[in-house]
């Protein structure tokens, strides 16, 4: 099975979304297929790929809410092309946001597994990515029990770093029920600025308290990551020379590299 990797953290605000979008573009250029999953009724992903207007206007039958609402869709009723040569978007919805209810794991088991059974249908990717709520309820559940690793974007300051612990809870009992394949891919230091002191020291601490868990390399605070949003393009398409495309490429490197190598697989998030 192709990796399906979640992006999750319960702080909004630290890059999941950006970073989903960036990450995909960056792929596509190397090569691979990528499938990207709006799972968050905030829908930011889809807006970035295709304006808010378009985003809004979407049959929530041809979004991920469709796969909430037990309809059942084929891929082809709801994947589309992003815009970007590589990637294809299952679009998100406010719609999904009726069911992404409190305490998922008390919910029937077909509500908790039913992305996990579409994308059993879905072939061509060599990876998916999935775009999560800042919050752990039914959408971030479903997409745990859906993935075969997790990525935990956070930023080296106390407001963002506070939901790890919560994360490594629902991971927890997600592999104790649901999927107990569920591995670790790594936490991610985003939006880092290296001249602030706080940044360096939360860098420290999280390694020290991590481990090699936390990944090498680290998205910067660059005003062109927003800027290549705006015009609906990666920051590889965007500016594709800049430190901020770099940074990105790394990233992927380094994801890459831990999904071959298979110790990593069975990474643990404690």
């Amino acid at each position: 099975m192709p990796p399906v990797v979640t992006l999750l953290n319960q702080k909004g605000g630290v890059g999941k979304s950006s970073t989903c979008h960036h990450l995909a573009g960056t792929l596509a250029l190397m090569g691979r297929r990528v499938l990207l999953i709006d799972n968050d009724p905030q829908s930011s992903l889809t807006q970035g790929l295709w304006g808010p207007t378009h985003a809004r206007c979407i049959d929530p039958a041809e979004t991920v809410a469709a796969i909430y609402r037990g309809e059942e869709p084929f891929p082809d009723q709801v994947i589309r092309p992003s815009g970007v040569p590589g990637v294809d978007l299952l679009a998100g919805s406010r719609a999904a946001n009726d069911f992404n209810l409190p305490r998922p794991q008390d919910q029937p088991y077909e509500a908790q597994t039913c992305l996990r059974e579409f994308l059993s249908g879905v072939d061509g990717y060599d990876i998916t990515l999935i775009d999560c709520p800042p919050n752990l309820c039914l959408c971030s559940w479903a997409a745990l029990v859906a993935s075969t690793h997790l990525v935990v974007p956070l930023q080296a300051e106390d407001y963002g770093a506070q939901g790890i612990m919560d994360v490594q809870d629902s991971v927890a009992m997600v592999q104790a029920g649901p999927n107990p394949d569920l591995a670790l891919l790594g936490y991610l230091i985003t939006m880092f600025a290296p001249r602030k002191t706080v940044h360096r020291l939360y860098e420290q601490q999280l390694r020290d308290l991590y481990g090699s868990d936390v990944l090498a390399t680290m998205i910067p605070h660059a005003a062109e990551y927003p800027e290549a949003i705006a015009y609906r393009k990666p920051i590889v398409n965007h500016k594709p020379k800049g430190a901020a495309a770099k940074a990105v490429r790394a990233l992927a490197d380094e994801l890459l590299s831990r999904l071959s190598d298979a110790p990593c697989m069975k990474r643990e998030v404690a």
